[in-house]
């Protein structure tokens, strides 16, 4: 293996060719990945969907940060989205990291990758936006100098036993890494199988930008960030209503031992023609390609309406005492149909009139409900201190314990 590298030829293959023998299951897998997507988009009207988007932004930064090693607790994240910083600095610091991602994540499924904005662009723009929103204790790199946001490294690097292309080549790197992904993903509106190549291609673009780590530090969370649009542009995560982050998490090791594993040069004439693995870069794909279906299981039988009326009558008539039990069909209502007129209370609890103006006040001030306006139309809210109760297993249950509390 080259000791450093310093050719775009160096990282091929990028992609699996129909030819190859992984390339149907591949396919497949992606396949079944859409279909998936589709059921679970199914199941939640748009109006819900807006505050799901909000929760998962939430999920995305904290188990992006955990597989980076730092623990971000949900109820931090929240507090610095409302700007209420702690005093402690090291908490704080945590804090502004998670305000920098959901910004930066928020930032990156806006925009429209391949039309306002070309795959290198975007990736250098991401790590711009997100370190512009560090403290410099973070910015700090082992040198002691500063990180610049949006700036390509300049010095070399080993990551483990990888080491990444000399920095002067980097461009070049990108360039490949640009032509050969924006061709793939500009296709994916055709849809059928041209979408599921690009649906697998945005897995293999994942290890590789890794791969070329570009930047001093925080190429990892940058680079799912990347994932998350490149798969959203793919027509496969289109209303972000799961986290990759979250699976990629729950299966740390497997993920940094197949990122590390796709990084070995080929292993004799049936593995390709590039200098890397082809074999190696098809599992990190069929991996990945599994977690993502896995946390697209995992989200549909969660908002599946059968489970949740359980636990939600559950929650709002043992463990919720500040509310009355009817507050459970307010709540039901407003997930399954998106959103309803206050005036519908009345109806749909079966109290008074006035009464039941008091139970959705309460939802209201407690965040199991939100609105645009004072007098607007309500639609489900996703508060911390329930999510364990409503929602099981999206955190760790440690981790929300102290939402609780708050």
């Amino acid at each position: 293996m080259l000791d450093m590298y310093d050719h775009p030829t160096q990282f091929e293959p990028l992609l699996i060719a129909p030819e190859r023998p992984s390339y149907r299951r591949l396919i497949g897998l992606a396949e079944e990945l859409v279909e998936s997507t589709s059921r679970l988009e199914a199941l939640v009207p748009d109006k819900t969907a807006i505050g799901l988007r909000d929760l998962v932004d939430g999920m995305n930064c904290y188990y992006s940060n955990l597989i980076e090693g730092h623990h971000t607790r949900p109820i931090d994240i929240q507090q610095a989205m409302q700007h209420d910083f702690s005093g402690d600095k090291k908490q704080k610091d945590m804090q502004h990291l998670a305000e920098a991602h959901i910004r930066t994540a928020q930032w990156a499924k806006e925009v429209s990758l391949l039309d306002n904005i070309k795959i290198t662009p975007f990736i250098i723009e991401t790590h711009r936006r997100f370190c512009s929103g560090l403290p410099a204790s973070l910015l700090t790199l082992e040198d002691k100098s500063q990180m610049v946001p949006g700036s390509i490294r300049h010095g070399e690097v080993k990551v483990g036993r990888h080491v990444p292309p000399k920095n002067e080549a980097i461009g070049e790197f990108l360039t490949r890494f640009d032509s050969v992904y924006s061709r793939v993903l500009a296709k994916a509106d055709s849809g059928g199988l041209e979408k599921l190549e690009a649906i697998s291609a945005s897995m293999m673009a994942h290890h590789r930008l890794v791969w070329v780590h570009p930047f001093p530090d925080g190429n990892g969370r940058v680079a799912r960030i990347v994932l998350d649009a490149m798969l959203k542009r793919s027509g496969v995560a289109s209303i972000g209503l799961w986290s990759m982050s979250r699976g990629l998490a729950k299966s740390e090791k497997d993920y940094k031992n197949k990122l590390d594993a796709a990084d070995e040069p080929r292993m004799g004439d049936l593995d390709g023609r590039g200098n890397l693995s082809e074999q190696r870069l098809s599992e990190f794909c069929e991996f990945t390609l599994h977690v993502a279906k896995d946390q697209v299981d995992f989200m549909t039988k969660m908002f599946s309406l059968e489970k949740l009326e359980q636990r939600c009558w559950q929650y709002f008539n043992v463990m919720q005492d500040s509310i009355r039990p009817e507050a459970a069909r307010l709540y039901l209502h407003a997930f399954q149909r998106g959103e309803f007129e206050r005036g519908e209370a009345g109806r749909l609890t079966g109290l008074a009139e006035r009464t039941a103006r008091d139970v959705l006040a309460s939802m209201v001030k407690t965040g199991f409900l939100v609105s645009d306006s004072p007098k607007g139309k309500v639609r489900a809210g996703f508060p911390l201190q329930a999510l364990g109760s409503l929602f099981p297993n999206l955190y760790p249950a440690g981790d929300l314990d102290s939402a609780i509390t708050i």
